[in-house]
């Protein structure tokens, strides 16, 4: 009787690490995404589209600090063109599209994927500078 409680009593303890843990990544997740201030995590980085700005108005976070250089950009051009070469040859070898029907589709793709994924990368790229230096 006692094994079956210690390992059911086990089984909740791993489900709430497990819970703990998901939560830890949908925080990071939802900072990322919304492109929160790392230390407040209440005000958004981005004074612009795409422009960091110098500083949390709340938390007084000097981001100028944090200089994650083209990394964002570089990992931007990587993603989408992997994403994009891949969808591109998926579609010639199973639909044979005419190329201008290819360049058609494939290049506003690639602007709008590019648009969509740039502000989370700058906010994982900041969030990630922010937690190396305040860990040294």
């Amino acid at each position: 009787m006692f094994g079956e409680l210690g390992t059911l009593y086990r089984i909740n303890f791993l489900s709430v690490l497990e819970l703990f843990q998901a939560s830890k990544i949908l925080n990071l997740a939802k900072i990322i995404i919304l492109g929160k201030c790392p230390s407040c995590r209440k005000l958004s980085i981005f004074r612009n589209l795409f422009i960091i700005k110098e500083e949390c108005k709340e938390c007084f976070l000097n981001y100028s600090e944090y200089q994650i250089g083209d990394a964002d950009n570089f990992f931007v051009i990587l993603i989408v063109g992997i994403f994009m070469l891949s969808g591109i040859i998926f579609a010639e070898l199973h639909y044979k599209p005419d190329i201008y029907l290819l360049f058609t589709f494939s290049f506003p793709l690639t602007v709008i994927f590019s648009l969509l994924i740039t502000r989370p990368i700058k906010s994982f790229f900041l969030y990630v500078s922010y937690k190396i230096k305040n860990t040294q």
